[in-house]
């Protein structure tokens, strides 16, 4: 019903599936890096949310006219969108922070156990100025999704036959979340849980929700082709359904809005990738792979508890709607493939240090 609109939906898809593309011809050691880029990179964006906080609502380092003014959000226009991007690192961190600290509890060589402090402490640093900044974008959904992406990458990375691992592994994790809280203080802390008061868009959802099904089943199966929402969605919407100063460009579901866009051939591929996403969960988790290093597994469950994220994130709002989180989401999936082995990249797999991250 829009084809400039889906044509230019379709030409957004050329950033992820170049980046998912580029993720499959990268090695292990080559993925880690670009695992610890999209850390840093988001650590960068934590300190850039605290200078827009400290200069205000009219900060020059605000990149869009139309954004939270103020709360924190990074390089996105959106506060959620930031909050995504950040529980997204913060699951990776968890994971080697995890994985460092269970190293730490065997005896291995000399030099490695230097070598996973090391690597634990670089891990707890970019944790803890994670947490910092969530709570400065004060996303309520990204502070949940952020206690669910800490509490599983725990679950994930714990052994239940190595208890003092296990001891270590819990003990950074509270250091880290008291060093989080004292950075913090008392006044971020204030405003954050001011976001959990009476919100009105809360309501407007169930008004998205409840139009976006009524406008899907008038265009079954086909669905109104994708990028159609906003002028569909006009179509019926009531007069008492219109919020003061805002229109609905989104429906706030992804999967109510794909449903509309797609028809049933969305939900399909959807249901689809669904299927090979939880073979791949059961190869990692309940069959893991012994050859590959510690940190190397951390990032594969890491890659799958983002996923599982941003898609409990889309049924409230749209953060795969933005370019930079799409391509995270691909370079998330490409990690769950594995790299093309060559006769010399298995052998220097074979002679890399088993506790090195990078």
């Amino acid at each position: 019903m829009t084809p400039e609109a889906t044509l230019l939906a379709a030409l957004s898809l050329l950033p992820p599936v170049a980046i998912f593309l580029a993720t499959l011809t990268l090695d292990r050691r080559e993925r880690r890096v670009m695992s610890l880029a999209l850390v840093a990179f988001a650590v960068v964006s934590v300190f850039l949310g605290l200078l827009q906080l400290a200069q205000g609502p009219t900060s020059p380092l605000r990149f869009f006219q139309y954004t939270n003014q103020d709360d924190a959000v990074g390089f996105f226009a959106n506060r959620n969108h930031f909050a995504a991007l950040l529980y997204c690192a913060i699951a990776l961190s968890t994971t080697v922070l995890v994985a460092q600290l269970m190293g730490l509890s065997f005896k291995q060589r000399k030099g490695a156990e230097t070598t996973y402090a090391l690597g634990a402490l670089a891990a707890g640093v970019a944790l803890a100025a994670l947490i910092v900044g969530e709570a400065m974008a004060r996303s309520r959904a990204g502070i949940l999704l952020m206690i669910v992406a800490l509490l599983a990458s725990v679950v994930a990375g714990v052994e239940r036959h190595r208890a003092r691992a296990n001891v270590n592994v819990f003990r950074g994790l509270a250091a880290i979340i008291a060093l989080a809280i004292l950075l913090l203080g008392q006044s971020a802390l204030f405003r954050l849980l001011d976001r959990f008061d009476v919100d009105a868009l809360a309501d407007a959802r169930l008004i998205f929700a409840h139009n976006t099904v009524a406008a899907a089943t008038s265009v079954m199966p086909t669905g109104s082709g994708i990028g159609s929402f906003p002028s569909v969605y006009t179509t019926v919407e009531k007069p008492a359904d219109l919020l003061a100063g805002r229109y609905a460009n989104h429906a706030h579901n992804d999967l109510l809005e794909m449903w509309l866009e797609t028809g049933l051939v969305g939900p399909t591929l959807l249901i689809l990738f669904l299927f090979w996403l939880t073979r791949k969960g059961i190869a990692v988790f309940a069959k893991p792979n012994s050859d590959l290093l510690p940190v190397d597994r951390a990032l594969v469950r890491a890659s799958i508890l983002i996923i599982l994220l941003l898609l409990a994130h889309s049924l409230l709002d749209y953060p795969l709607r933005t370019s930079a989180m799409t391509a995270l989401f691909a370079f998330a999936c490409g990690l769950l493939i594995d790299p093309p082995v060559t006769s010399s990249r298995r052998a220097r797999v074979h002679r890399q240090p088993s506790m090195s991250v990078v």
